[in-house]
């Protein structure tokens, strides 16, 4: 789970120097008591945050010049923008395939850090310009466009971290998730291997998927795609002549023209000796921003699962 900056709170300048120096503490506080519960201490950010005015006539090279305050609070900062990643360019939409074909409002106002928030399943963490960013979720309409050109809209909720209320029931949420994970037993790729059989019976394996699980899938993702994996079997054991992708969590088929120039890289050998083309994925993260390719069959009652790992090539973004 990565940090995302709210942009929707981001409405600066403040009306004081006084309220933006303290809007800037509580950010900088929430940041370290979020970040011991998360993976990834990498967080996105909107745009870049090396200058701007915090407040009429006060913009942020002063704040970190001002001797009012901490030294330690200013390194803090710093070392916050080290471990960012901004959002708004296209070497990011590259890495991170960002869906064109959807958008998430909030009230009336449209926002990408939510919808990047919402389709990676990070966590918000807002600027407190205002009260209502103290609640620990952020509600809103996520809309996209499905594989036969259907518009949804959905309602859906977002962590979300601003102060250390809320900051402490997010890693109280968090200290769940690790304990039921400690008490599965999953730290590592072989953790699930080794359970495979027991607690995914609906699905099948591939060769190449086992190598990945043995090798290639470390803590930080293990979590997460043991999560999705049972997310996938939980639908697959109640197949009765379909599979219903609505109940994943943002499953997505490739798009035709990625499946006719990069067919060699989402094909993938079955156990039984074929090959199949495989287009539908959950994503996961971690270290890295990474896919789970399935292909349900629900005449065998089972979904083969092809590719755990880094996402393939596609036509817009590779």
């Amino acid at each position: 789970m990565q940090l995302v900056v709210n942009d929707l709170s981001t409405k600066f300048p403040c009306k004081s120097e006084h309220e933006a120096q303290e809007i800037m503490e509580k950010f900088i506080e929430t940041y370290y008591l979020v970040k011991s519960v998360l993976h990834d201490n990498s967080i996105f950010l909107d745009k870049h945050y090396n200058t701007f005015e915090l407040a009429p006539g006060y913009r942020f090279e002063q704040w970190l010049n001002d001797r009012r305050i901490d030294i330690e609070l200013k390194r803090k900062f710093r070392r916050v923008l080290n471990q960012s990643i901004t959002f708004d360019s296209e070497a990011f939409e590259k890495d991170y395939q960002w869906r064109t074909d959807a958008e998430f409002v909030y009230g009336e106002l449209v926002s990408k850090s939510c919808q990047l928030a919402y389709e990676i399943e990070g966590v918000l963490i807002s600027f407190l310009m205002a009260e209502h960013w103290r609640n620990p979720v952020v509600n809103g309409i996520y809309t996209y466009l499905t594989a036969d050109e259907e518009l949804v809209s959905e309602k859906v909720d977002i962590p979300n971290v601003s102060c250390a209320e809320n900051a402490k029931f997010f890693i109280t949420q968090q200290e769940e998730i690790l304990a039921l994970q400690r008490k599965e037993g999953i730290h590592s790729g072989m953790d699930i291997f080794l359970c495979k059989d027991e607690v995914f019976p609906n699905l099948v394996f591939c060769d190449n998927v086992i190598k990945q699980l043995k090798t290639e899938i470390g803590s930080a993702e293990a979590g997460q795609v043991y999560r999705r994996l049972k997310e996938i079997q939980m639908v697959a054991k109640d197949m009765q002549g379909g599979f219903d992708f609505g109940k994943l969590t943002h499953a997505t088929p490739e798009s035709l023209a990625t499946l006719k120039r990069y067919a060699n890289e989402h094909t993938f050998l079955l156990p039984n000796g074929n090959v199949q083309l495989f287009s539908w994925h959950v994503r996961f993260t971690g270290a890295y921003a990474g896919r789970i390719f399935f292909e349900p069959v629900p005449k065998e009652a089972k979904v083969y699962i092809g590719h755990i790992g880094e996402k393939l090539p596609t036509v817009l973004y590779h």
